[in-house]
C-alpha cells in the first residue's frame, strides 16, 4: 500500500507527517479503491454487530486530506433504520447533529461538510443513545492508540462519553506502537482498514475475504 514500510515505532508527530504524505501520494484510483474497500469492511462489521449499532456517529470527509469517504454508504444505513449523527465544530468544540437525506450541508473553515447552523445539536441525553463512533484518524497502533490531527476534538468526546464504541477507519495498516501515547489516551475498540478488521480487546485480526 505504501511504497516504503512505515516505521513500526514512532512518535505521533512523525506518524502524522508520514501518513499525511502517504495519503497525498496515492493516485486518485488508489484512493477511491481503498475507500471502497473500507466501506465494504464497515458494512461487514455492522452486519456482524447485528442490533448493537442502531445509532452511528460518523464523519464527513475532509476531501483535500483524502479521508475515507463514507458518504456512499449513507442511503444503505438509512434504509437499514440506522440513525446517523455527524460532528459540527462550534467555538473550538464538537456538537453532534442528526443527519438525514434532507439535511442541508455547508463547508466549515477546515473544508469539512457540516449540517447548517440552524439544525439543533443533540442534547446530552440523546448523545447517550449513540452506539458507535466511526472515528477519523491518520493511523493507530496495535493497542488501538489513535493518531489524529492533534486537535483533541475526539479525545474530549471520548472522555465525556466513555461508553461509546470507538471504531477507527483508515487507508493503511496500523503501526506497531505509538511511542508517546500515555495513560490518558482513550484507545479504539476496533480498526477497519482496506485489508482487515482488527478487534483490539482480543487482539484478533481477520483478513478481508
Amino acid at each position: 500500500m505504501m511504497e516504503h514500510q512505515p516505521p513500526l515505532i514512532a512518535k505521533k508527530a512523525d506518524l502524522r507527517d508520514l501518513f499525511s504524505r502517504a495519503r497525498t501520494e496515492l493516485s486518485t484510483d488508489q484512493y477511491q479503491h481503498y475507500s471502497q474497500q473500507v466501506r465494504q469492511q464497515l458494512l461487514t462489521y455492522l452486519s456482524e454487530q447485528k442490533t448493537a449499532c442502531t445509532h452511528i456517529h460518523l464523519f464527513l470527509p475532509i476531501e483535500a486530506k483524502r479521508e475515507v469517504d463514507l458518504r456512499p454508504l449513507l442511503p444503505t444505513l438509512w434504509q437499514q433504520g440506522i440513525k446517523i449523527t455527524v460532528p459540527r465544530v462550534v467555538e473550538g468544540s464538537l456538537e453532534h447533529v442528526p443527519l438525514t437525506a434532507e439535511t442541508a450541508l455547508e463547508k466549515n473553515p477546515w473544508g469539512i461538510w457540516e449540517p447548517a447552523r440552524h439544525y439543533a445539536p443533540l442534547m446530552p441525553e440523546e448523545i447517550h443513545t449513540i452506539t458507535t463512533v466511526i472515528t477519523p484518524l491518520l493511523t493507530c497502533d496495535l493497542s488501538g492508540n489513535r493518531v489524529g490531527y492533534g486537535g483533541g476534538f475526539y479525545d474530549q468526546f471520548f472522555k465525556e462519553y466513555p461508553q461509546l464504541k470507538r471504531v477507527g477507519i483508515g487507508l493503511f495498516p496500523p503501526v506497531e506502537r505509538v511511542i508517546d501515547s500515555y495513560s490518558g489516551d482513550i484507545p479504539l475498540d476496533d480498526y477497519l482498514s482496506p485489508k482487515a478488521i482488527i478487534h483490539f480487546q482480543n487482539r484478533k485480526e481477520r483478513p478481508m475475504r
